[in-house]
């Protein structure tokens, strides 16, 4: 069933990506049941005399085979909506295909859809790819009796994370799934394979859209933001963490959200960042266990310690420069939250009194903020958000069906992407998909590490009592078995290095020799995944055929054909080159031969005007020379404009002469001409 569901994943991220069927929620999954339709159709379908291929008598029968086709469940009303907007597209210009009654009975007409069967299969041989490219890779990691199936499940695992808050429904999706997230991490740097994962988990996504019924309400929505928030929106823990926060505050921003953050949570920033400040040169293994560490940041950003206190000196500006309003609580407030059920509760999972102090605070504003229980998510005014990827508090457990006060970025940014038309343009699919694994992956792969105190416990004795004796190389072999879950006593570990530090070191040592033989086979089993799975992915079938067919030629009549090919290409484009010069060529000389001809006429038409005006004056005189002579020493009124217009004529003529020198002879203004001109497409 898992992989029939990431099929239909897939198939629906291909949809999507296509840029069509996006107008409203429901039309994504118009393809699908058109394709039921078309199905039923063809297996039950026997004509009859008035043309009705198959009749039914509800629309459970439509439900049930799609439900075998894609292993998603459309809900009853969701599914006549679909039926309902099918049959107005499908029946056009007076044809009818498809007819659905008031008592959900239908009709078909003899109706034909397979314009995704062939995505369809595609998208099969990348599901068996992968699920083949999980179990080898189990393999690889000394794992035996995995299921390849837990891996499409893992990748879902985010739409059921959304259900408790579109549906009001929780959902058990299993457990441990460091494997799975391991796997994912891995092959985050093969692109090839990780475009198709972040297929599977866009589809999986979009089928929320089933479960989700929008409204147009207008509301005052209020973002309260967490402590991990913040340090993550200041680029102190990973990109894809900074990523992911900064584009749900320039939604929030987009949308008219109001962004808060409690003065009290500025304070626990610091008091985090100090701490790690205080620490900045006893630190190794922490940040290559956790990858959200702080550390790590610096690490990629190189910072110092200096660096690091100017960021805690200046939080508070840094917050209001992103428009953040900071909110400051009273004393009042801070007793009411000492004294509340939240605080009792989280005192048992926080790591100190004061960080269960305010997450309580946090919980009582947004709750005095919403006014009550919210049973809809459209109907929420505020949000406590947080950034974590930590195991779950505690308190964000959906009880009795009502919206829980807190949400992760990754969740609430999938949600709005769902909702909200705008955001769904705005946020690029691929972008989302990105967001959300990253995401998973991190929670998964961090809740399955030990206890941060236990981790720094046993950074601060290496420091102490080997730091000497062991490598870096061992070090960060010990942090692979910690993360591995394969080195768990790592308290007894800590207790050994108090009372015998050669015992101590040993077992390092130990450890860090077993990781070794374990990263050797590792790396030899990956090798051979990826020779195994080289030229697979991303195959379709034409060129699939094209290697089968030529495979059946010699290598000899390959390069023999290919260097005949490569010859009459370049035989072909080196003689469309000489004709095309040829052509140009003649362009440009009839170009040229038009602008030469303006200028041999302006010439003529000056030249005609001189003899026209010296014609006048011979008629004028009467062609007696003593007449002539008279107009020498006071020219007759009759004649001065012909006398005028010779002189202008004149002038002319020289700039004319001029400009057909130029036009002939001055080779860099012939050359400005043609450059100026505009030429053909055929050029």
């Amino acid at each position: 069933m898992n992989k029939e569901r990431a099929i239909t994943y897939s198939l629906l991220a291909h949809i999507r990506n296509k840029g069509t069927l996006v107008e409203g929620p429901i039309d994504i999954f118009k393809p699908l049941i058109k394709r039921t339709l078309s199905k039923l159709s063809k297996d039950r379908g026997q004509m009859k005399g008035n043309g009705v291929n198959v009749k039914g008598n509800s629309i459970l029968e439509i439900k049930k085979v799609s439900d075998e086709l894609y292993s998603i469940d459309f809900p009853i009303p969701v599914l006549r909506n679909i039926l309902n907007e099918i049959s107005d597209d499908i029946n056009t210009n007076g044809i009818t295909h498809f007819c659905i009654y008031q008592d959900n009975s239908f009709e078909i007409y003899n109706y034909e859809f397979d314009d995704y069967d062939d995505v369809i299969n595609k998208q099969k041989k990348v599901v068996n790819n992968l699920e083949k490219l999980y179990l080898d890779f189990c393999k690889s990691e000394g794992l035996k009796n995995v299921k390849g199936g837990s891996i499409f499940k893992f990748i879902e695992k985010n739409k059921f994370n959304l259900s408790k808050y579109i549906s009001n429904k929780e959902y058990l999706n299993g457990n441990n799934y460091t494997q799975e997230a391991k796997f994912i991490n891995f092959f985050k740097k093969i692109p090839q394979v990780y475009e198709q994962i972040k297929d599977i988990y866009l589809g999986a996504i979009i089928t929320s859209f089933i479960e989700y019924e929008t409204t147009d309400i207008e509301r005052d929505v209020e973002l309260l933001l967490d402590t991990n928030f913040i340090v993550s929106l200041i680029d102190l823990n990973t990109p894809e963490s900074t990523h992911t926060c900064k584009t749900l505050i320039n939604i929030a921003k987009q949308e008219g959200f109001k962004i808060k953050v409690l003065k009290d949570t500025l304070e626990e920033t610091k008091g985090l960042l100090t701490a790690k400040a205080s620490n900045f040169h006893k630190s190794f293994l922490q940040k290559k266990i956790n990858s959200e560490d702080v550390y790590n940041a610096c690490d990629r950003k190189g910072f110092t310690k200096v660096d690091l206190e100017r960021i805690i000196d200046n939080i508070e500006d840094i917050i209001k420069d992103l428009d953040i309003q900071i909110v400051y609580l009273t004393d009042k407030d801070k007793n009411k939250a000492r004294f509340s059920n939240e605080f009792t509760s989280l005192k048992n999972v926080r790591n100190s009194e004061q960080a269960a102090l305010h997450d309580s605070l946090a919980l009582l504003y947004v709750k005095e903020k919403r006014g009550g229980l919210v049973k809809d998510f459209d109907k929420v005014n505020c949000w406590f958000v947080n950034n974590s990827a930590s195991s779950d508090s505690g308190y964000n457990i959906n009880k009795n069906r009502y919206q829980p006060e807190t949400i992760k970025a990754d969740e609430l940014l999938n949600i709005l992407w769902l909702s909200n038309p705008r955001v769904n343009k705005s946020i690029d699919s691929k972008d989302l998909a990105e967001i959300g694994l990253t995401s998973i992956v991190s929670f998964t792969l961090n809740k399955a590490l030990p206890k941060a105190k236990i981790i720094r416990d046993l950074d601060e004795n290496i420091q102490k009592y080997a730091k000497e004796k062991i490598t870096d190389q061992d070090i960060i072999r010990i942090s692979t078995r910690i993360v591995d879950n394969q080195l768990n006593d790592i308290e007894e570990l800590n207790s050994i290095s108090e009372k015998d530090q050669n015992l101590f070191v040993k077992r390092l040592e130990e450890e860090s020799k077993k990781q070794k033989e374990i990263d050797d086979r590792r790396i030899e089993g990956i090798e051979r995944i990826m020779k195994e799975f080289e030229g697979k992915i991303n195959k379709t079938e034409e060129l699939y055929k094209k290697v089968q067919r030529s495979n059946k030629e010699s290598k000899e009549d390959k390069e023999n054909k290919n260097k005949y090919i490569k010859e009459l290409e370049d035989k072909i484009k080196r003689s469309e080159q000489k004709e095309k010069v040829v052509k140009l060529k003649e362009w440009e000389d009839g170009e040229l031969m038009k602008w030469r001809r303006k200028s041999w006429i302006n010439l003529s038409i000056c030249i005609l005007l001189i003899i026209t005006s010296f014609v006048i004056i011979f008629i004028v005189c009467d062609g007696d020379t003593e007449n002539f002579n008279e107009l020498l020493k006071g020219i007759k009124s009759s004649v001065l404009f012909p006398l005028f217009s010779t002189l202008i004529s004149l002038i002319f003529s020289i700039f004319i002469l001029k400009a057909l020198y130029d036009k002939y002879h001055n080779h860099s203004n012939i050359q400005n001409y043609l450059n100026r001109l505009d030429k053909p497409d055929y050029l």
